[in-house]
């Protein structure tokens, strides 16, 4: 009876049950959103960009089906795991309650945060790699964009079709790779709706998870292995990786990670701000 008539039902006879029932659905949501945010840049937006410039642009396809299928099946999930056993914020019992009618899971304000903020950034990153790999091969922009089945031909690029194809593997895996570790820097920024990562700090204190460290080793062995070994390489179309090819990954993440902390200090600050009305 007690079940039908009561939307909660205590089973220890203690009314602080009630605010750790609260809390942990609140976490539980939390969490959920943080892994919308973290799945989305990566996992949809900036493998779909690669195509669409494909067929806008007629330039080679910067990721191919293989490298999107072992982004999404491998790297992503691994770092996803890390991200649902995130603890709570400490901000997290201030915040008024939802309303179960207006709230959602995925609304305009996080599809705009991982589609137009992080999404954006994040594919823009892994075309500058792309992008730079080819030039600092002595192949100009020009000579890849708008050749359509002319690429190496018209405009005359002084290497063979061999030669194209394997760098055309290396520059789809330096795509790849540029996105694995935009990834990180996207975890970290992510992991906090509003707290600073410096008081939310995954290594002490309330906040610690150390099952991060653990899946970025997992995502960076998936990507050594399938671009360091020649049986990788031959038989699904890989390519070594140059490292200054994706260093500038570093900055552009370091460079995401500052503008949303000062975002999450705008927010904390300025709870009226415009920037506070449109946070996730």
């Amino acid at each position: 009876v007690s079940k039908e008539a009561g939307d909660m039902i205590l089973l220890d006879n203690n009314f602080s049950s009630i605010i750790q029932a609260i809390e942990t659905g609140r976490l539980l949501s939390d969490n959920l959103k943080k892994v919308a945010i973290y799945l989305l840049p990566g996992g949809s937006w900036s493998q779909i960009w690669p195509v669409f410039f494909n067929l806008w642009f007629a330039m080679p396809l910067a990721l191919s089906a293989f490298w999107a299928t072992i982004f999404c099946m491998l790297n992503d999930v691994f770092m996803s795991l890390a991200m649902v056993t995130e603890k709570p914020e400490l901000d997290i019992m201030s915040r008024p309650p939802s309303i179960r009618e207006k709230d959602h899971l995925l609304n305009a304000k996080l599809l705009f945060h991982a589609y137009a903020l992080v999404g954006n950034f994040e594919c823009f990153t892994a075309f500058f790699c792309y992008c730079y790999y080819w030039i600092d091969n002595g192949v100009p922009f020009y000579s890849f964009m708008f050749t359509f089945e002319n690429f190496g031909v018209h405009p005359y690029i002084n290497r063979t079709s061999d030669e194209l194809v394997l760098m055309t593997n290396s520059a789809q895996s330096v795509y790849y790779c540029s996105m694995c570790l935009f990834q990180f820097f996207n975890f970290f920024a992510t992991r906090t709706r509003y707290e600073s990562i410096i008081a939310h700090n995954p290594i002490w204190g309330k906040g610690q998870n150390l099952y991060v460290f653990g899946a970025m080793l997992i995502s960076v062995g998936i990507q050594l292995l399938l671009t360091l070994i020649g049986w990788f390489n031959r038989t699904f179309g890989t390519g070594r990786v140059p490292c200054k090819h994706v260093m500038p990954t570093l900055g552009f993440g370091m460079l995401w990670l500052i503008i949303d902390e000062l975002r999450k200090l705008c927010v904390r600050k300025y709870p009226r701000s415009f920037i506070a009305r449109i946070a996730w």
